[in-house]
Protein backbone atom coordinates (compact mmCIF):
# COMPACT_ATOMS: atom_id res chain seq x y z
CA UNK A 1 0.00 0.00 0.00
CA UNK A 2 0.95 3.11 -0.69
CA UNK A 3 0.08 6.34 2.03
CA UNK A 4 -0.42 9.57 0.65
CA UNK A 5 -0.15 12.41 3.01
CA UNK A 6 -2.20 15.78 2.43
CA UNK A 7 -2.34 18.16 5.52
CA UNK A 8 -4.09 20.83 4.00
CA UNK A 9 -6.96 19.77 1.38
CA UNK A 10 -9.10 21.46 -0.19
CA UNK A 11 -12.41 21.59 -2.90
CA UNK A 12 -10.91 22.99 -5.62
CA UNK A 13 -13.37 24.85 -8.26
CA UNK A 14 -12.76 25.91 -11.34
CA UNK A 15 -14.99 28.16 -13.55
CA UNK A 16 -14.36 28.53 -16.77
CA UNK A 17 -15.21 31.71 -18.98
CA UNK A 18 -14.57 32.84 -21.92
CA UNK A 19 -13.77 36.72 -20.79
CA UNK A 20 -14.30 37.78 -17.30
CA UNK A 21 -16.36 40.85 -16.72
CA UNK A 22 -15.42 43.02 -13.72
CA UNK A 23 -18.46 44.50 -11.61
CA UNK A 24 -20.80 42.34 -13.08
CA UNK A 25 -22.74 39.22 -13.17
CA UNK A 26 -20.68 36.32 -14.78
CA UNK A 27 -22.67 32.64 -15.04
CA UNK A 28 -20.65 29.45 -14.49
CA UNK A 29 -20.51 25.85 -14.22
CA UNK A 30 -18.18 24.53 -11.22
CA UNK A 31 -16.05 21.85 -11.84
CA UNK A 32 -15.08 20.65 -8.48
CA UNK A 33 -12.30 18.09 -7.16
CA UNK A 34 -10.83 16.74 -4.23
CA UNK A 35 -7.71 19.14 -3.89
CA UNK A 36 -4.46 19.09 -2.30
CA UNK A 37 -1.25 17.84 -3.80
CA UNK A 38 -1.14 14.70 -2.13
CA UNK A 39 -4.73 13.84 -3.27
CA UNK A 40 -3.63 14.60 -7.00
CA UNK A 41 -1.11 12.11 -6.28
CA UNK A 42 -3.72 9.45 -5.06
CA UNK A 43 -5.79 10.15 -7.93
CA UNK A 44 -2.69 9.36 -10.35
CA UNK A 45 -1.92 6.46 -8.63
CA UNK A 46 -5.04 4.81 -8.65
CA UNK A 47 -5.04 5.18 -12.25
CA UNK A 48 -1.68 3.43 -11.98
CA UNK A 49 -3.79 0.63 -10.15
CA UNK A 50 -1.44 0.45 -7.05
CA UNK A 51 -3.23 -0.05 -3.64
CA UNK A 52 -3.81 3.98 -2.29
CA UNK A 53 -4.52 4.65 1.27
CA UNK A 54 -5.05 8.75 1.46
CA UNK A 55 -4.77 10.26 4.72
CA UNK A 56 -4.68 14.02 6.03
CA UNK A 57 -6.85 16.37 8.32
CA UNK A 58 -10.56 16.81 7.08
CA UNK A 59 -13.16 18.54 9.20
CA UNK A 60 -16.37 20.31 8.87
CA UNK A 61 -18.97 19.86 6.22
CA UNK A 62 -15.83 20.92 3.72
CA UNK A 63 -14.45 17.54 5.16
CA UNK A 64 -17.15 15.37 4.48
CA UNK A 65 -17.96 16.27 0.88
CA UNK A 66 -13.77 16.16 0.44
CA UNK A 67 -14.68 12.57 1.50
CA UNK A 68 -17.30 12.18 -1.11
CA UNK A 69 -15.76 13.32 -3.80
CA UNK A 70 -12.73 10.60 -2.92
CA UNK A 71 -15.19 7.93 -3.03
CA UNK A 72 -16.26 9.14 -6.60
CA UNK A 73 -12.38 8.78 -7.59
CA UNK A 74 -12.09 5.36 -6.01
CA UNK A 75 -9.52 6.81 -3.01
CA UNK A 76 -9.36 5.07 -0.19
CA UNK A 77 -8.96 7.31 3.05
CA UNK A 78 -8.88 7.31 6.59
CA UNK A 79 -8.31 11.20 7.64
CA UNK A 80 -8.20 12.52 10.84
CA UNK A 81 -11.24 14.82 12.07
CA UNK A 82 -10.87 18.41 13.01
CA UNK A 83 -13.13 20.83 13.96
CA UNK A 84 -12.43 23.48 11.84
CA UNK A 85 -13.32 23.72 8.19
CA UNK A 86 -11.40 22.58 5.42
CA UNK A 87 -10.99 25.27 3.04
CA UNK A 88 -12.13 25.64 -0.50
CA UNK A 89 -10.09 26.69 -3.62
CA UNK A 90 -11.06 28.93 -6.70
CA UNK A 91 -9.29 28.43 -9.99
CA UNK A 92 -10.88 31.37 -12.47
CA UNK A 93 -9.94 30.63 -16.40
CA UNK A 94 -10.51 33.29 -18.46
CA UNK A 95 -9.31 35.59 -21.27
CA UNK A 96 -6.24 32.78 -21.64
CA UNK A 97 -5.42 33.44 -17.87
CA UNK A 98 -5.63 31.83 -14.81
CA UNK A 99 -6.77 33.69 -11.66
CA UNK A 100 -6.80 31.41 -8.35
CA UNK A 101 -8.60 32.34 -5.16
CA UNK A 102 -7.02 30.00 -2.14
CA UNK A 103 -8.62 29.96 1.12
CA UNK A 104 -5.47 29.84 3.78
CA UNK A 105 -7.46 26.57 5.45
CA UNK A 106 -8.31 25.53 9.08
CA UNK A 107 -6.08 26.08 12.65
CA UNK A 108 -5.24 22.40 13.72
CA UNK A 109 -5.12 22.24 17.50
CA UNK A 110 -1.80 20.41 19.36
CA UNK A 111 -4.46 17.65 20.08
CA UNK A 112 -5.86 17.14 16.81
CA UNK A 113 -2.42 17.13 15.26
CA UNK A 114 -1.31 14.67 18.03
CA UNK A 115 -4.44 12.35 17.03
CA UNK A 116 -3.18 12.58 13.29
CA UNK A 117 0.15 11.24 14.21
CA UNK A 118 -1.34 8.40 15.94
CA UNK A 119 -3.19 7.90 12.99
CA UNK A 120 -0.29 8.48 10.73
CA UNK A 121 1.91 5.59 12.46
CA UNK A 122 -0.21 3.15 12.49
CA UNK A 123 -0.64 3.32 8.82
CA UNK A 124 2.96 3.56 7.73
CA UNK A 125 3.05 0.33 9.81
CA UNK A 126 1.30 -1.16 6.86
CA UNK A 127 2.81 1.05 3.70
CA UNK A 128 5.29 0.30 1.28
CA UNK A 129 6.04 3.79 0.60
CA UNK A 130 4.78 7.45 2.18
CA UNK A 131 4.45 10.62 -0.26
CA UNK A 132 4.10 13.93 2.02
CA UNK A 133 2.82 16.58 -0.16
CA UNK A 134 1.89 20.13 0.27
CA UNK A 135 1.57 22.96 2.96
CA UNK A 136 0.99 22.65 6.02
CA UNK A 137 -2.31 24.21 7.73
CA UNK A 138 -2.11 26.98 10.71
CA UNK A 139 -1.43 25.31 14.13
CA UNK A 140 0.76 22.74 12.75
CA UNK A 141 4.74 23.13 13.28
CA UNK A 142 6.68 23.64 10.83
CA UNK A 143 9.24 20.81 11.73
CA UNK A 144 6.26 18.06 11.52
CA UNK A 145 6.97 16.76 8.41
CA UNK A 146 10.41 16.39 9.40
CA UNK A 147 9.02 14.07 12.29
CA UNK A 148 6.44 12.08 9.91
CA UNK A 149 9.57 11.00 7.73
CA UNK A 150 11.82 9.70 11.45
CA UNK A 151 8.45 7.30 12.22
CA UNK A 152 8.61 6.13 8.38
CA UNK A 153 12.08 5.47 8.92
CA UNK A 154 11.66 3.66 11.90
CA UNK A 155 9.79 1.81 10.44
CA UNK A 156 11.68 1.42 7.03
CA UNK A 157 9.31 3.22 4.27
CA UNK A 158 10.91 5.31 2.03
CA UNK A 159 9.14 8.82 1.99
CA UNK A 160 8.93 10.95 -0.59
CA UNK A 161 8.57 14.71 0.38
CA UNK A 162 7.17 17.31 -2.27
CA UNK A 163 7.05 21.38 0.29
CA UNK A 164 8.77 24.43 0.40
CA UNK A 165 10.03 26.72 2.70
CA UNK A 166 10.24 26.41 6.09
CA UNK A 167 8.62 22.66 5.80
CA UNK A 168 11.02 21.93 3.46
CA UNK A 169 14.13 23.77 5.38
CA UNK A 170 13.21 21.88 8.59
CA UNK A 171 12.83 18.54 6.52
CA UNK A 172 16.68 19.27 5.55
CA UNK A 173 17.83 20.45 8.87
CA UNK A 174 16.84 16.87 10.56
CA UNK A 175 18.80 13.92 10.90
CA UNK A 176 16.54 11.35 9.74
CA UNK A 177 16.56 12.21 6.03
CA UNK A 178 13.31 11.86 3.55
CA UNK A 179 14.41 9.21 0.93
CA UNK A 180 13.54 11.69 -2.11
CA UNK A 181 12.64 15.98 -1.92
CA UNK A 182 11.59 17.16 -5.55
CA UNK A 183 12.89 21.02 -5.37
CA UNK A 184 12.16 23.20 -8.59
CA UNK A 185 15.42 24.64 -10.33
CA UNK A 186 14.19 27.95 -8.52
CA UNK A 187 13.73 26.33 -5.04
CA UNK A 188 17.07 24.53 -5.18
CA UNK A 189 19.02 28.03 -6.13
CA UNK A 190 17.13 29.84 -3.48
CA UNK A 191 18.16 27.04 -0.69
CA UNK A 192 22.03 26.75 -2.40
CA UNK A 193 22.17 30.73 -2.54
CA UNK A 194 22.91 30.52 -6.09
CA UNK A 195 21.98 31.26 -9.69
CA UNK A 196 22.47 27.79 -12.06
CA UNK A 197 20.48 27.36 -15.11
CA UNK A 198 19.66 24.13 -17.12
CA UNK A 199 23.14 24.52 -18.32
CA UNK A 200 24.76 24.32 -15.45
CA UNK A 201 24.32 20.91 -13.91
CA UNK A 202 27.91 19.47 -13.09
CA UNK A 203 28.10 22.40 -10.88
CA UNK A 204 24.38 21.84 -9.30
CA UNK A 205 25.47 18.32 -8.58
CA UNK A 206 29.17 19.43 -6.80
CA UNK A 207 27.27 22.18 -5.02
CA UNK A 208 24.89 19.62 -3.67
CA UNK A 209 27.45 16.82 -2.93
CA UNK A 210 29.21 19.39 -0.13
CA UNK A 211 25.72 20.80 1.25
CA UNK A 212 24.98 18.79 4.55
CA UNK A 213 21.39 19.01 4.28
CA UNK A 214 21.51 16.44 1.43
CA UNK A 215 23.74 14.12 2.60
CA UNK A 216 21.36 10.96 3.23
CA UNK A 217 18.80 11.91 1.09
CA UNK A 218 18.96 9.18 -1.44
CA UNK A 219 17.42 10.76 -4.79
CA UNK A 220 17.10 14.81 -5.14
CA UNK A 221 15.12 15.67 -8.19
CA UNK A 222 15.10 19.02 -9.54
CA UNK A 223 12.52 20.01 -11.64
CA UNK A 224 13.82 22.59 -14.76
CA UNK A 225 10.41 22.97 -16.55
CA UNK A 226 10.85 22.47 -20.45
CA UNK A 227 14.47 21.84 -19.81
CA UNK A 228 12.98 18.65 -18.20
CA UNK A 229 14.50 17.32 -14.95
CA UNK A 230 17.83 16.18 -13.37
CA UNK A 231 18.28 13.76 -10.50
CA UNK A 232 20.89 12.96 -8.62
CA UNK A 233 20.52 9.74 -6.57
CA UNK A 234 23.18 7.66 -4.25
CA UNK A 235 25.94 9.87 -6.36
CA UNK A 236 24.43 9.01 -9.75
CA UNK A 237 23.63 11.28 -11.65
CA UNK A 238 20.17 11.19 -14.39
CA UNK A 239 18.84 13.62 -17.25
CA UNK A 240 15.20 13.36 -18.14
CA UNK A 241 13.36 14.81 -21.11
CA UNK A 242 9.97 14.51 -21.59
CA UNK A 243 8.76 14.46 -25.26
CA UNK A 244 7.17 17.72 -26.84
CA UNK A 245 3.22 18.13 -26.39
CA UNK A 246 0.55 20.41 -26.41
CA UNK A 247 -0.26 21.62 -22.86
CA UNK A 248 -3.64 21.23 -21.60
CA UNK A 249 -3.39 22.17 -18.08
CA UNK A 250 0.27 21.45 -16.47
CA UNK A 251 -1.66 21.70 -13.14
CA UNK A 252 -0.64 19.05 -10.63
CA UNK A 253 1.84 17.80 -12.91
CA UNK A 254 4.51 18.38 -9.73
CA UNK A 255 1.79 15.89 -7.92
CA UNK A 256 1.57 13.89 -10.87
CA UNK A 257 5.83 12.97 -11.33
CA UNK A 258 5.87 12.55 -7.13
CA UNK A 259 3.06 9.41 -8.00
CA UNK A 260 5.04 8.28 -10.50
CA UNK A 261 8.05 8.39 -8.77
CA UNK A 262 6.28 6.42 -5.67
CA UNK A 263 4.73 3.82 -8.24
CA UNK A 264 7.82 3.13 -9.35
CA UNK A 265 9.79 3.08 -6.10
CA UNK A 266 7.66 0.86 -4.44
CA UNK A 267 7.52 -1.24 -7.20
CA UNK A 268 11.62 -1.78 -6.74
CA UNK A 269 12.36 -0.18 -10.25
CA UNK A 270 15.49 0.88 -11.14
CA UNK A 271 17.09 4.68 -11.23
CA UNK A 272 16.07 5.09 -15.01
CA UNK A 273 12.79 3.76 -14.81
CA UNK A 274 12.19 5.55 -12.19
CA UNK A 275 12.88 8.88 -13.55
CA UNK A 276 10.89 7.70 -16.59
CA UNK A 277 7.85 6.63 -14.69
CA UNK A 278 7.85 10.16 -13.02
CA UNK A 279 8.40 12.19 -15.63
CA UNK A 280 5.54 10.13 -18.02
CA UNK A 281 3.47 10.87 -15.85
CA UNK A 282 3.96 14.39 -14.89
CA UNK A 283 3.72 14.80 -19.39
CA UNK A 284 0.43 12.69 -19.62
CA UNK A 285 -0.85 15.06 -16.96
CA UNK A 286 -0.10 18.53 -18.74
CA UNK A 287 -2.30 16.91 -21.69
CA UNK A 288 -5.10 16.24 -19.46
CA UNK A 289 -7.56 19.06 -18.13
CA UNK A 290 -8.37 17.20 -15.15
CA UNK A 291 -5.92 18.07 -12.08
CA UNK A 292 -4.25 14.99 -10.94
CA UNK A 293 -5.21 12.44 -13.94
CA UNK A 294 -3.27 10.99 -16.78
CA UNK A 295 -4.49 10.74 -20.30
CA UNK A 296 -4.22 7.02 -19.93
CA UNK A 297 -4.26 5.98 -23.42
CA UNK A 298 -1.07 7.85 -24.67
CA UNK A 299 1.01 5.96 -21.54
CA UNK A 300 2.97 3.93 -24.33
CA UNK A 301 3.84 6.82 -26.78
CA UNK A 302 4.82 8.93 -23.92
CA UNK A 303 6.54 6.90 -20.98
CA UNK A 304 8.88 5.69 -24.45
CA UNK A 305 9.42 9.16 -25.71
CA UNK A 306 11.28 9.85 -22.22
CA UNK A 307 14.67 10.28 -22.86
CA UNK A 308 16.96 9.22 -19.77
CA UNK A 309 20.89 9.92 -19.82
CA UNK A 310 23.77 9.94 -17.91
CA UNK A 311 24.41 13.98 -16.37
Amino acid sequence: MILTVTMNPSIDTRYTVDHLVIDDVNRVVPAKTAGGKGLNVSRVLVQLGDDVVATGLLGGHSGAYLGDLMDADGIAHRFTPIAGESRTCIALLHDGNQTELLESGPVVSAEELKAFVANYADLVSQASCVTLSGSLPKGVPADTYAHLVAIAAEADVPVLLDTSGAALDAALEAEVKPTLVKPNLTEINDLLGTSFTADDLPALQSALAVDPRFAGIEWVVVSMGAAGSVAFHNGHALRAKAPRIECVNATGSGDSTIAGFAHAIAAGADEAEVLRCGNACGTLNAMDPQTGHLVMDKWDEIYTAVEVSEL
